[in-house]
């Protein structure tokens, strides 16, 4: 997950090891390619998911209850250090009010309570109406999934084929940042799923053909994201990569 600061090269990323069902978390930079850390967060278990990433910190939210789907507490990280900055139990993160201030909510019965928070100290605030909306700028970008059945599949499918020398995918992964035309796709090779990205310009030029991972069991989900210029993908269902389409 992206750092909310459109300058920022920072992404939060979530760790999990499903032998020791442990999660831990990381910040890296997608300039430096540094990892700037990596750990395993105090107050946090394997219920523990990332929900946003702003304001020099990033929040979890943490499921007390796993058989109910709902979040529980709210945890705010450090992206500096990775230490736990506050807690807020029971609540639950709405969305980043801008200013230096969150929106949450707290469950009362049947309905929810909404305050704002101090992002960087965990203080309830009485929620202020008269703030302006902060704007929905778009800064992460995921793909549009296409499968057989869908009406734009055959079309994309055909020209993955042409530009790759015959690969038939099965699922297709699209983005598109002018006037570049990125593919994350799947194919069947001795009845194995096989992944590949593929990047090419608006002039059907090819700029990189590569394998991101071989002998799946299936096809994955959010496996590249854009931010402004910078594309961020998965190889090998582990390894991170990042390159600049400038």
């Amino acid at each position: 997950m992206p750092d909310a600061d459109p300058d920022s090269s920072l992404w939060a990323i979530e760790l999990r090891n499903a032998e020791l069902r442990e999660v831990s978390f990381a910040v890296i930079d997608t300039d430096s390619f540094m990892v700037r850390w990596q750990r395993q967060v105090e107050g946090t278990d394997w219920w523990t998911s990332l929900t946003a990433f702003a304001d020099n910190r990033y929040y979890l939210h943490n499921y007390r209850y796993p058989e109910v789907p709902e979040p529980t507490d709210l945890l705010a990280v450090n992206a500096e250090t990775g230490l736990l900055s506050w807690v807020l139990a029971n609540h639950l993160l709405v969305k980043n009010a801008g200013k230096g201030l969150l929106e949450v909510a707290i469950k009362q019965g049947d309905s929810f309570k909404h305050q704002h928070c101090n992002a960087s100290t965990g203080e309830l605030l009485p929620l202020n109406t008269s703030l302006p909306e902060s704007a929905d700028a778009i800064i992460l970008a995921e793909p549009v999934r296409y499968i057989e059945g869908n009406m734009y599949f055959d079309r994309l499918a055909q020209f993955i084929s042409d530009a790759t020398g015959g690969h038939i995918p099965v699922a297709i992964d699209y983005l598109e940042k002018r006037p570049y035309i990125i593919f994350s796709y799947y194919i069947y090779e001795q009845d194995k799923t096989v992944q590949y990205l593929l990047i090419v310009t608006d002039q059907k030029q090819q700029v990189l053909h590569e394998k991101l991972s071989e002998e799946r069991e299936g096809t994955g989900r959010s496996t590249m994201m854009l931010k402004a210029s910078t594309l961020v993908y998965l190889k090998n269902s582990n390894e991170f990569s990042s390159l600049t389409l400038s």
